[in-house]
């Protein structure tokens, strides 16, 4: 009974209070008594009158439909929470994710549809990789299968980011950005109205600052006059190399094709391309290194059948083959798309390139992403200075 509230009759509404497990929800039985009138053991109204024999009919009959629901739940094997049982019984037709179907939803119908508008194929496998991650997670800590977003609270955000850590040996910044992906899960059954609010909103994480990996010219050139033993290397050497000249990421160069190619404002060569990633157009005047790839596999039978330029693989392959290619060349450094496109910010730095030029042609949504670029290029210059006055100390 809620004692705070009456009515004109001096009556009180009488609640219903349903606990499982420790956690409750409440919620008007629409039935009024007097305090005088209601037994809180017995749970019922005292009295003979057809008005108590109603009132208490219809509170029996609320209990007994609870059990029942909750009796039927466990007979199906159903996630069984205060919140489920209580909609079931007062009819809520609304749907009630759980946090994995909520994960499995925003996956599949959300940036899976969208793949190639607004998401590329790799968010669409990392967001599959983090659903794994968070069933895994479940189990291992709370010994359960699933729960409702709702039931989330800020030290489940630091529980987690503590198990990718140690458990699934992820490193500081891949563990934040899976926590990251569980926010945008959350933040989008937010924005359907499925649920009020996000209980891990506040969780905040500071990325580490890592040095990007990138090729020395000399290395560069090393990788390129390489002879190499197969037709496939080859090939991924070359699109490597042509990433190298352009900036382009793995996502990019799958998808280019002859539309891409424009005439600049100068009468030279050069792509125009909206980057899969931020959508943001790049353009990237085209060198002759670059060109000169395009002109090799223009009668290449899988660019022509595919309308591309590039003789491209899945980006696995690409990953696994530049390792081979890697170790042929006696290259200590880790080959991947993403070096690359590093390779490529940092050689147009050192050849002079302002850091707004080389923003644009990554195709950046934010000059501060690119300004890490020009930091790499400032430590070299200023460690080999060191070197140099050393040098100049022992003469």
């Amino acid at each position: 009974m809620h004692r705070s509230k009456t009515n004109k009759d001096k009556e009180h509404p009488i609640y219903c209070r349903l606990t499982i497990q420790g956690k409750s929800r409440e919620f008007s039985t629409q039935i009024w008594a007097q305090n005088e009138k209601w037994n809180p053991k017995a749970a019922k109204i005292n009295g003979t009158t057809e008005v108590a024999k109603t009132a208490n009919h219809t509170l029996t009959t609320i209990k007994l439909n609870l059990l029942n629901i909750r009796a039927d739940f466990q007979s199906q094997g159903k996630l069984i929470t205060p919140e489920i049982v209580v909609n079931t019984h007062l009819g809520k037709s609304g749907k009630l994710y759980t946090l994995i179907q909520l994960h499995e939803y925003y996956n599949e119908q959300h940036v899976k549809k969208l793949i190639g508008k607004d998401y590329a194929i790799g968010t669409y496998e990392r967001y599959k990789t983090s659903l794994d991650h968070l069933k895994r997670f479940l189990t291992y800590k709370y010994k359960i299968d699933d729960l409702f977003p709702h039931d989330l609270n800020y030290s489940f955000a630091t529980d987690y980011e503590f198990y990718l850590k140690t458990t699934r040996s992820c490193s500081h910044n891949t563990s934040l950005k899976y926590i990251k992906n569980l926010k945008a899960v959350i933040n989008f059954a937010v924005r359907q109205e499925w649920i009020k609010n996000n209980p891990i909103e506040r969780y905040r994480g500071k990325l580490e600052r890592i040095d990007k990996e990138f090729l020395t010219e000399k290395e560069l050139n090393v990788i390129e006059n390489k002879i190499l033993p197969n037709e496939r290397l080859n090939e991924v050497r070359d699109v490597f190399i042509f990433c190298c000249y352009t900036g382009l990421s793995y996502s990019d160069s799958v998808k280019l094709s002859k539309q891409n190619i424009v005439l600049g404002i100068n009468g030279g060569k050069q792509i125009n391309i909206k980057r899969t990633k931020t959508d943001i157009l790049a353009n990237i005047p085209l060198l002759s290194k670059a060109w000169e790839i395009i002109e090799k596999y223009k009668d290449n039978e899988f660019c022509q059948y595919n309308d591309r330029l590039l003789p491209t693989k899945t980006n696995q392959k690409q990953n696994a083959y530049l390792k081979e290619i890697a170790n042929l060349c006696e290259c200590n450094k880790k080959l991947t798309t993403h070096t690359a496109r590093h390779t490529f910010a940092t050689l147009m730095l050192t050849k002079g390139a302002s850091i707004e030029s080389v923003s644009s042609m990554l195709g950046h949504t934010n000059i501060r992403t690119t300004q890490i670029y020009g930091k790499i290029i400032e430590e070299k210059v200023s460690n080999e200075m060191v070197k140099i006055n050393e040098q100049l100390k022992a003469v």
